[in-house]
């Protein structure tokens, strides 16, 4: 199993390269970056920078804002270790759930987030209607956010 590590930043310089992927345009992403209710990470395997992700931590429901693993390591299991260590990270510090959310039209990562355990929670409608123009991914306009759960308080029931 991939083993990676997540290191607490706030440079800005290294992680929106990496965070780029995830989000339309630098300015939120530095935002969130430099918003003291969230926390950002490099993530490393060994001393190689392997990807980013930025939290906002609490109690009954974490969320992850932005992750994103670098795009020519990407299909190699940098972002399942990412998630593993994030939800690793939430039982420490007794968090209940964990929150993700990716547009209607991100098929790969709602296929991805699945994979990792998460499940449908709910739909913000309209969420992208910041973009400029419209978006399109596998020829569908990204509008909505579908925002999927991790359970961590469900973990021990059968």
């Amino acid at each position: 199993m991939l083993s990676v590590r997540l290191v607490p930043s706030r440079d800005v310089d290294a992680l929106v390269p990496l965070l780029r992927d995830a989000e339309e345009g630098d300015e939120r992403i530095v935002r969130a970056i430099n918003d003291s209710a969230n926390t950002a990470y490099l993530a490393f395997d060994d001393d190689t920078p392997v990807g980013a992700a930025v939290m906002r931590w609490a109690q009954d429901e974490s969320e992850i804002i932005y992750i994103a693993t670098a795009e020519t390591l990407r299909g190699k299991g940098y972002g399942k270790a990412m998630i593993r260590w994030i939800l690793d990270e939430a039982r420490r510090r007794g968090v209940a759930a964990v929150c993700v959310g990716t547009a209607n039209a991100g098929l790969d990562n709602i296929a991805f987030y699945q994979k990792c355990g998460f499940r449908m929670d709910s739909v913000r409608k309209d969420y992208f209607n910041y973009f400029s123009s419209p978006v399109y991914e596998n020829g569908i306009q990204i509008r909505d956010m579908l925002v999927l759960r991790y359970e961590l308080s469900d973990e021990g029931e059968s």
